[in-house]
């Protein structure tokens, strides 16, 4: 699967597009630290594309304060 880098924020976070849409892969933990990836919902897409970094800024801090996101993340590329 190709996946292309549509935003890396200097907050250690970055945004993909893959063949399904969109995912945000976030440096998470203290000492040992790795990274998870969230596919975006419809929803949290057309906020990204609507608002840009604000609302991934937002999702970013969010999952940063609860790495398993709702069950939702998945373990990143680190």
């Amino acid at each position: 699967m190709t996946e292309q880098v549509i935003y890396q924020s200097p907050l250690m976070y970055r945004i993909l597009r893959d063949g399904d849409g969109l995912v945000i892969e976030v440096v998470v933990g203290g000492i040992a630290m790795s990274s998870v990836r969230v596919r975006l919902t419809e929803d949290e897409a057309l906020a990204y594309e609507r608002d840009g970094s604000r609302a991934s800024d937002k999702l970013a801090n969010a999952i940063m304060a609860s790495p398993r996101f709702g069950g939702r993340s998945y373990p990143g590329s680190s």
